[in-house]
């Protein structure tokens, strides 16, 4: 009779560290939503920078774009550094702010402190989307299942959610 009341007692035991692992705070992680709500995503950052990156191809141009984003007071997004080539529609074109240089054939605004509570994403195939973050990079129109929307947002997750989401990804 031991032998199932030590089995019922182990059993108990992970439900129980598999519960608070879901529910204590842990880590701050990028957060990608569908427009439904539903996450698609989480890359768990650090304190280093970029926290994340979001690159795409600018629609009407069809040059490389990329957007550099560090972890801001508050769980707020901070806009630090844009790159891109060339001018076109939605390109900065007046005193964005911050220092402006030339490099690799590149505009590079550097210096910039936009503070975002969230990030909307208009996702379209020709654009290419992709995020940077956590040491991995994904396609964002692939996270979202085929979706043409995304919400970024940073927020302090559960451990045991982030290992789950983990498990799923693969």
């Amino acid at each position: 009779m031991r032998a199932p009341r030590r089995a019922i007692a182990v059993s108990a035991a992970a439900v129980l560290a598999a519960a608070a692992a879901l529910l204590i705070p842990s880590h701050e992680c990028l957060v990608v939503r569908t427009r439904a709500g539903r996450t698609a995503a989480l890359f768990p950052i650090g304190r280093e920078e970029p926290a994340f990156v979001i690159s795409w191809r600018h629609s009407v141009t069809r040059e490389p774009c990329a957007e550099f984003f560090r972890r801001g007071r508050d769980g707020r997004i901070e806009l630090y550094r844009t790159v891109f080539k060339g001018l076109g529609a939605g390109l900065p074109f007046s005193d964005e702010g911050g220092t402006v240089s030339l490099q690799d054939g590149s505009i590079v605004i550097d210096g910039l402190s936009r503070s975002l509570a969230r990030i909307s994403l208009a996702v379209l195939p020709l654009t290419e989307h992709r995020i940077a973050a956590g040491g991995r990079e994904q396609d964002v129109l692939a996270l979202t299942g085929g979706e043409h929307f995304a919400e970024l947002t940073i927020e302090r997750i559960a451990l045991g959610r982030i290992l789950l989401a983990g498990v799923a990804a693969r």
